[in-house]
C-alpha cells in the first residue's frame, strides 16, 4: 500500500512538471505518465486510433483534430527522443502520436523530436571501441579511406558490425534485400562511435581517385543507395515522410544543417558537427544519400527532379538539401 501511494505521488508530480522544461523525460516514460492520468490516458487513446490508417480515424476527423488540441496542453506532447535510447523507435511512434496534427512541408524546417543527446552512451561504446582511437599503427599507406577500414578491422566488434551489414548488402544474382540493408547499415551506425564513423565515412583523399571510390563504396551504394530507376526526388520524400523514423531524422538533419536559415553564410564548429552527425544518421533511411563520384565529395539523394512539374521548385529545394549543404560543403576534415 505504501508503495503504491509513493508510486501515485510520483506520477503526480510528474504530470504537475513545467511545459516549460520540455525535455525532463523522453517519449517512453512520458507515455507511462500519460497512461496514468486519466484525462491525458482518454486523449491518447483516441490518437492512437487516429493514427492506425485504414483501421482507425482519418487524421482529418474532427475527433482527431479535437484530440490533437486537446493533448498539446498536457507534458507528453512536449516529450523527446534520443539517438542511442534502446527504445528510439517505439519513442519516435510515440511522439508522432501525439503530434498528430503535424502538417509537413517541403520548405519547413520543423522542430526535431530529438533533444540533446547524453555523451553517457559515447563513452560507454567508446569503451568497447578502444583501439579505434589509439595512436596510428597501421599507416603505411597514404589511402586515408584503406587506413579507417584497416582501423576497424583491427577492432573485433567493429569487424563484425561491418561484416553484417556488408554481407547484407551485397548483390546476390542482380539483387538485394534492400530493407535488411539499411537496418544492418542503421545498426553500425547506431553502435560504433560516431566520431569514427565520420572519419570512416568521410575519409579525405585529395583528388586521389581510387580513394574516393572506396569512400564511395563504404555504404556498398549498389544496394542501399542506387536503384534500377531513379523516383522523382518528391517521392522519396513522401516515402520519407510517412515513416516516423526517416521523418525524424529528416527534421532533425533539417534542424541541424540550417537548410532554411538564408541570413546564416557559414556554420560554426559545432554546426558541422552536429550537421555531419545528422547526415550520418538519414544512412539506411529511405531518404539515404551518399556521395556520386570519386572525384570529390559532393553528395546527393539517388533521385532527379525530372517530371516535377509545376512542383520543381520544391523538388529542387528537397534534392537541394545534400546536394548544397553548406553545412557538407565547408566541413574541413
Amino acid at each position: 500500500m505504501r508503495c503504491l501511494v509513493v508510486l501515485l505521488l510520483f506520477v503526480k508530480a510528474a504530470f504537475s512538471l513545467s511545459i516549460d522544461s520540455p525535455e525532463s523525460y523522453d517519449c517512453v516514460s512520458a507515455e507511462l505518465l500519460c497512461k496514468n492520468d486519466t484525462v491525458c490516458n482518454s486523449t491518447y487513446s483516441v490518437l492512437k486510433n487516429c493514427t492506425r490508417g485504414d483501421a482507425g480515424y482519418p487524421t482529418t476527423a474532427p475527433e482527431c483534430q479535437e484530440a490533437g488540441q486537446r493533448i498539446s496542453q498536457t507534458p507528453i506532447y512536449h516529450c523527446k527522443c534520443h539517438h542511442q535510447m534502446r527504445k528510439e523507435e517505439l519513442c519516435l511512434n510515440i511522439y508522432w502520436t501525439v503530434h498528430v496534427l503535424y502538417i509537413p512541408g517541403y520548405l519547413v524546417s520543423a522542430d526535431s523530436p530529438y533533444g540533446e543527446d547524453s555523451d553517457t552512451n559515447e563513452q560507454t561504446k567508446n569503451l568497447h571501441f578502444r583501439s579505434l582511437f589509439e595512436p596510428e599503427f597501421l599507416d603505411d599507406t597514404s589511402n586515408a579511406c584503406v587506413k579507417e577500414a584497416n582501423t576497424c578491422g583491427s577492432n573485433e566488434r567493429c569487424t563484425q558490425l561491418k561484416s553484417e551489414y556488408v554481407s547484407h548488402c551485397s548483390m546476390t544474382k542482380g539483387s538485394c534485400d534492400r530493407r535488411k540493408c539499411h537496418s544492418q547499415l542503421r545498426n553500425f551506425i547506431r553502435k560504433v562511435p560516431i566520431e569514427f564513423t565520420k572519419r570512416l565515412l568521410f575519409c579525405p583523399c585529395d583528388q586521389d581517385k581510387n580513394c574516393g571510390e572506396r569512400r564511395r563504396q563504404n555504404i556498398v551504394p549498389k544496394c542501399s543507395f542506387e536503384e534500377k530507376e531513379m523516383k522523382n526526388c518528391l517521392e522519396i520524400y513522401d516515402i520519407c515522410m510517412g515513416d516516423n523514423l526517416c521523418k525524424s531524422r529528416l527534421l532533425d538533419y533539417q534542424k541541424h544543417c540550417h537548410l532554411f536559415e538564408k541570413n546564416i553564410e557559414g556554420c560554426s564548429p559545432k554546426q558541422h558537427d552536429l550537421c555531419m552527425k545528422a547526415y550520418i544518421r538519414m544512412i539506411g533511411t529511405a531518404a539515404t544519400p551518399n556521395f556520386i563520384n570519386n572525384m570529390n565529395m559532393d553528395t546527393s539523394l539517388w533521385c532527379t527532379c525530372e517530371g516535377s512539374a509545376n512542383k520543381l521548385e520544391v523538388c529542387n529545394a528537397f534534392r537541394g538539401m545534400f546536394t548544397s549543404n553548406r553545412c557538407l560543403r565547408k566541413y574541413k576534415f
